[in-house]
Order: structure tokens, then sequence, then C-alpha cells
């Protein structure tokens, strides 16, 4: 006989042990990201050979560099709260066809405005994806890892960077920018089919929106096989209770000051973060360094990144996200100015080690910034909170690159770029840090009580 009249959704997950569904959830959320994470990313791998063949200036460059960043921003502002309508997995499949299809067609792209199109659409899509998977992993995940599940997940967005990378190498010299466009759009078609068939839908959408409870139960007990779930069980997932989402809500309940300070500290880090990613390898040839060793120094500082994730997620659900996320910016404003000092005298053996400090860092700090959203925001808000959070963060994505093409055409050198890029990261660490003094001690808007 069932004796359970009311089944809480999340306290159950929470409850549970991690079993191979979360497992199946995670790996394909870090699919998601990685895909993402190349396409995203390949534009500045092949970008000294589009400024060679095309004849490209660096403000033109900038352009071309932070098109997909546009789309990012409107993707994460405008997508993302699509899938409080059509739920989680529905946005991933769908945004992941559609920008893996886009990334393909780029390669027949003849000149600058039709290449900036493809890489603005591009970013529509992947900004419609990301908020999404990392948002079904945090509901699946239990809270006691939490942070650590989405900053490891966040290790395939830095996977799909580094492979942009290594593609890059293996292709570019003999096949051109092209054939590495055609092979980030084909891995990202393959992967949204599998995501189709194989990844579940969000529980929480299931009950409150979607109408489909079975569904809903059946993936309950793949998380708890020994549970009975009778017909009359009431099913209350999350605090929505029927209510709309909105992206209002983000500034209600106590949540208004919390999420200020959540944009600030992305803005301020994906500022530096993209204009790294995207201007490193062309910096690095700009100072003297070979095209080969400019794009393996920017791998290794992807790798850097995926260090960082098994550093900070656990670091940050022992010891609580304000104090870690508030001292790695202050760490990354430090590893900013010795970059540029590095850059002054580059030795490609230096540099390489710098660039794996630095994007410990600043993919760290992204990683974590994330985590920290997932954390704060209660089930029903987490795809739009991240969405937001991640959108405002764009605008800082899209300043950093397009700020670093006008600087450079202006006279500044690499070294100067990157003594700039401390400002910023000292300003998010303020910020986060003053998040925590609020939200840690005075207990306001305690994401565990945090009401829709």
């Amino acid at each position: 006989m069932d004796r359970t009249a009311v089944i809480e959704t999340d306290a159950l997950v929470n409850a549970s042990k991690i079993g191979p569904l979360q497992w199946l959830v995670g790996v394909l959320g870090g699919c998601a990201l990685l895909v993402e994470g190349f396409d995203t990313s390949v534009i500045g791998y092949i970008a000294p050979q589009l400024t060679r063949q095309w004849h490209v200036p660096p403000s033109t460059l900038g352009t071309i560099l932070t098109a997909d960043m546009v789309g990012l921003l409107l993707g994460y502002l405008f997508l993302s709260p699509l899938s409080a309508r059509f739920g989680h997995k529905r946005m991933v499949v769908a945004c992941s066809a559609a920008f893996g299809t886009l990334t393909f067609l780029t390669m027949t792209s003849t000149g600058v405005a039709m290449l900036i199109g493809f890489r603005f659409l591009t970013g529509i899509g992947v900004g419609g994806a990301m908020p999404s998977a990392v948002a079904l992993t945090g509901e699946y995940f239990p809270e006691r890892v939490r942070s650590t599940s989405i900053t490891l997940v966040y290790i395939g967005f830095s996977l799909g960077q580094i492979s942009a990378g290594i593609v890059a190498n293996v292709l570019l010299d003999s096949f051109g920018w092209q054939a590495v466009l055609a092979f980030g759009g084909i891995g990202t078609l393959i992967l949204s089919a599998l995501f189709f068939f194989a990844l579940p839908e969000s529980v929480e959408y299931l009950v409150n929106r979607g109408n489909n409870r079975e569904r809903a139960v059946g993936i309950l007990k793949r998380i708890a096989p020994q549970l009975a779930i009778s017909p009359s069980t009431r099913l209350i997932a999350g605090a929505q209770g029927g209510r709309k989402v909105s992206v209002p809500q983000l500034l209600e309940g106590g949540r208004g000051l919390g999420t200020g300070f959540i944009w600030a500290g992305m803005f301020m880090n994906l500022m530096v973060y993209f204009f790294l990613q995207k201007w490193l390898t062309q910096l690095l040839v700009i100072v003297g360094l070979s095209q080969t060793t400019a794009i393996t120094a920017t791998t290794v500082g992807l790798a850097g990144g995926i260090v960082a994730a098994f550093i900070l997620g656990p670091l940050m659900d022992r010891f609580g996200p304000y104090i870690v996320v508030s001292s790695l910016f202050a760490v990354s404003a430090v590893s900013c100015a010795v970059m540029g000092q590095v850059l002054q005298s580059p030795a490609p053996a230096i540099v390489i080690a710098t660039s794996t400090f630095v994007g410990f860092c600043l993919s760290g700090g992204q990683k974590a910034n994330n985590a920290l959203s997932v954390y704060f925001y209660p089930t029903a808000l987490r795809g739009t909170g991240l969405g937001w959070s991640l959108g405002i963060g764009r605008i800082g994505g899209v300043i950093g690159p397009l700020l670093a093409g006008l600087l450079l055409d202006a006279g500044w050198n690499p070294s100067q770029l990157f003594y700039a890029a401390a400002g910023p990261m000292l300003l998010g660490a303020i910020a986060i840090a003053m998040m925590g003094q609020f939200y840690a001690h005075t207990g306001t808007a305690s994401p565990a009580t945090h009401k829709i």
C-alpha cells in the first residue's frame, strides 16, 4: 500500500543517491556544452587565416569575433525564458540542431558581412540551448553536490573550446577554415539527435506546466526505484505551484539585490573571458609567436579551466559560493597583470604556462558564476535566472572583444590590454563579496527559502 500522499520532487532528489539517470543527464549536459564551446570558440582559432585571406583590419575582426556574442545575448535574454513554456529538453534539442546547422552553413561565407550574419544567428541558437542544459543538470543533482555537478558539466564547454583548437591545428593549414566549421556543424547535429532520444525532461516542467504526470512519475521512479507512487499521490515540484514563470520574478522574494550582484559579476568576468577567448591567439601572433604556438597557448589555457572545475565546485559546496567566487575574481585580476608582464618579452614556454594560469582563473570563474546562479535561484527560475545572468554577462562579452579591437587600432599593445583587464576582475570580486555579506549573514533570501 502506498503510504505517500505527497511527494516533493526537489526533496526526493536531494535525499536520493546519484544513480544512472543523474549521470546520464550530467554526461549529456556536458555534451551539450561541448558543442556550444566548440561552435562559439572556433572563430578565434580561424581568425588569423581569415585576416590574411580577406585582409581584415583589427576593428573589423573585432566585429567578426563578437557577432556570435550579440546573438548569444539575444538568445539568453529572449530564448532561454521559453524553457518555462516548452521545457528544457525541447530547448536543448531545437537550439542545438539550429546552431549546428548554422555552423555548418557558415563555411559557405564569401565575405565579411555574410560571415557576421551566420555567426550572429549561431550565437542566438547557443544562447537558447546552454541555460536549459545547465538548469536541467542542476535539477537532477542533489543540492549537496549541485555546485560540483555544474562546474563539472562545464568541463564540456572547455573541452569544446580545446577541441576547436585541436581541430583547427589539424585541418586549418591543409583544408582551410571551412573544414573546421564543417566538422563542428556535423558533430553538433549528431549530438542533437542523441539529446532527442536520451535526454529526460525537467520534472518541474512536466508537473507544473507540461501536464504530463505519467512521464514525471516514470522519471521519479528512475531516480528512486524503491518509491511507490499511486494515482492519488500528489506531486509538488519546486515552489512554482502553478504560477507562470516570468522575468520580473528574478527580482522578487528578496532576490533583487542578489540578482544585481550576479549580473555585475557575470558582466565583469565575461568581458575579460571573451576578450581572452576571442583575441588571445591573434595577440600572441602580434607579439611574435607562431600561429601553432599561439593556438597551443590558447588551448592549454582552456585546459586550465578544466582543472578549475574539479577544484572550485567542491570548494563551493564545502565553504559556500560567495567566498570562493569572490576570491577567484581577485586572483583572476592578478593573473591578467602577470600575463601583461610576460608579453613584454614573450618566451613560448613562459607564455604557455601563464596562459594555463589565466585560463584556470577566467574559465574557472565562468563555471563558478554559473554554479552560483543555479545555487541562488529556486528550481522553476533556474533556466530564466541563468539565462538572464548569462545574457547580461554577454553584454560584457560583446564589449570586451570589440573594445580590444578599437584599442589595438588606437595603438595599444597586447600587454596594455591585459593590464587593463585586471580592473573589471577586481570590480567583480567586490560585487560577489558584497553579495556574500548580505546573503550569507542576514539570511534575507536564503536559496532554500526562496519563494516564487
